[in-house]
This record gives structure tokens, C-alpha cells and sequence, in this order.
């Protein structure tokens, strides 16, 4: 099996077991058994479509297979979830307000057209892996999707795991909390009809979409640098609209591309093993 197809499988089953340690209600394990068993199914289906599909088509269904698995592990802890934690949240809006009087008012006076962009940044949290997916197939390096997929999933599923760790309501969903002149744009209305309904309603502790997206442009940053780059501008600006929009504190949002650069730093130094992953002195200093 591949790299990614273990990281999956595998992050599912944990998630199987810790419902069982801590002891959740029956309904919240079963709905955390099932989304593992329909993580696992999909495994095996791409590892076995080998017998029904030629190689390639096999191997370029087992490309694609790991975006219908992604939110998976986030549905899981989402079952964590029993309410917000009163101590956890209070810190992490005293972060917030720490760092909002360090600055000066005008940095967060964001224009309306300013504020639109990053509605537009946010709502690609959602087709990015798909996207940077898809450049590496349109500049001929489809065989370096084994190596994608390992270094977004990474980073990825550690913030989700960490996420049950820290139960708290996102910004946006506390009332009182200061709102500087927001505009009800349609973007802005989407993002949170999204949230509203495919949403478990707490915040990804570190933030999952900053460490996806982060991930993602390091991969296009080696292969097709001139997409890195508006790669990692998107991330970046993603991170930003997380924080002006409410929808994370700064502190999740650092901390999210914290853990996407950790993971990066420890294939490169060889701390992860190289037969978990392509080794990083191919992937990362020599060209294709």
C-alpha cells in the first residue's frame, strides 16, 4: 500500500480506538466506527481496482482516492466534541485580544474589497489539495503524487488529532466578541452556510486548512515553483482571512503552519524514515 493510503487507513482505525478509551457515548463510536470502515473500504477498493483496471488507470484512481478521504478523520473528532472547554476558550480569546493591542487599529481596518479576498482565500481551503493536485498532472509529474499526498496528510492529520485536545467554539460562534465593521458579503455568507452545515461546529486545533495549504505549496514550491509561489501566497492569505473572519484565533492559525513546517523540517532532516517516504535529498534538492 502506499504511503498515504496508511496514513489514512490507519489515522481512522486510532480514532476507532481512542472512542473506545474515552468511553464515548455508543451513537458517537458508531458513527466514528463507520466513517473508518468506509475510510478502510476505500483503501482496499484502490488497492485492489489493480485486478478490474489497467495499472495506470488503477494507479490514477489511488491518485485521487485520498480527496473523498480527507474529511473523514475530521468528521471523527468532530464526535469528540462535547462542548466547549470555558477555561480553554477564555485563553484563547485573551490570546486574541493580546495580540489585537499590539497592533495598531489601522492593520485591522480592512477595506471592503480587502475583505472580500480573503472570503474568496478562505472558500479555497476547500478545492486546494484537489488543485495542487491537479498542477502536478498538468506539468507532466503525476508520479510525484506519492510524494503530495504524504507531506499534505502529515501535517494535516496531526492537527486533527490534536483537535479533541482543545474544545472550543470558533470565533465567530461567541457572541460579544468584537466585530470591526463586518461586511455581509455573498462570499462571506457562503463560507458560513459551508461551515454551518459540513462544519463540527468547534474550531481544528492547530488549524488544519493553514497546515494543509502550507503543505501543499511546499510540494509545488519544488515541481512547479511558479505555482508554489501563488500557492503560498493563497496559504498565507488563507491564514489571514482565518483570523480576521473569525473562523480561527491567531494562535491555532500559527500554530497550524507551525506543524506543516515541523513535519517538512523532519523529512528533510531524515528524522522520518525513508521507507516511509521518498527519501527528501530527490524530492527536495535535485530537479525531476
Amino acid at each position: 500500500m502506499r504511503t498515504s493510503e496508511w496514513i489514512q487507513a490507519g489515522f481512522a482505525l486510532i480514532l476507532v480506538l481512542a472512542a473506545w478509551i474515552c468511553r464515548l457515548p455508543p451513537r458517537r463510536r458508531t458513527v466514528i466506527a463507520i466513517l473508518a470502515a468506509y475510510a478502510i473500504l476505500a483503501v482496499l477498493f484502490g488497492r485492489l481496482s489493480v485486478n478490474v483496471l489497467s495499472l495506470r488507470q488503477a494507479s490514477i484512481l489511488r491518485d485521487w482516492l485520498p480527496l473523498a478521504l480527507m474529511p473523514v478523520p475530521y468528521w471523527q473528532t468532530g464526535q469528540f466534541f462535547m462542548g466547549p472547554s470555558g477555561k480553554i476558550q477564555s485563553w484563547l480569546l485573551e490570546s486574541d485580544r493580546r495580540l489585537a493591542r499590539l497592533l495598531h487599529p489601522d492593520v485591522l481596518a480592512f477595506g471592503r474589497y480587502t475583505r472580500l479576498s480573503m472570503e474568496w482565500a478562505y472558500m479555497l481551503c476547500y478545492p486546494l489539495p484537489l488543485v495542487g493536485l491537479a498542477v502536478l498532472y498538468a506539468a507532466g509529474l503525476r508520479r510525484y503524487a506519492t510524494t503530495y499526498w504524504p507531506i499534505v496528510l502529515l501535517p494535516t492529520y496531526l492537527c486533527y488529532a490534536l483537535t479533541p485536545l482543545v474544545p472550543a467554539l470558533p470565533p465567530r460562534s461567541i457572541s460579544g466578541k468584537l466585530k470591526t465593521g463586518e461586511p455581509r458579503t455573498k462570499s462571506r455568507v457562503f463560507n458560513l452556510w459551508i461551515l454551518q452545515h459540513a462544519s463540527i461546529q468547534a474550531i481544528s486545533f492547530p488549524s488544519a486548512h493553514v497546515a494543509c495549504a502550507l503543505a501543499i505549496s511546499f510540494v509545488l514550491l519544488h515541481y512547479v515553483p511558479v505555482a508554489g509561489i501563488v500557492f503560498l501566497a493563497i496559504a498565507i492569505w488563507i491564514g489571514v482571512a482565518a483570523i480576521v473572519g473569525g473562523y480561527h484565533y491567531a494562535i491555532d492559525v500559527w500554530l497550524g503552519a507551525a506543524v506543516a513546517l515541523i513535519v517538512l523540517a523532519a523529512w528533510g532532516a531524515h528524522l522520518i524514515p525513508s521507507s516511509l517516504l521518498t527519501p527528501p535529498a530527490t524530492a527536495f534538492t535535485t530537479g525531476p
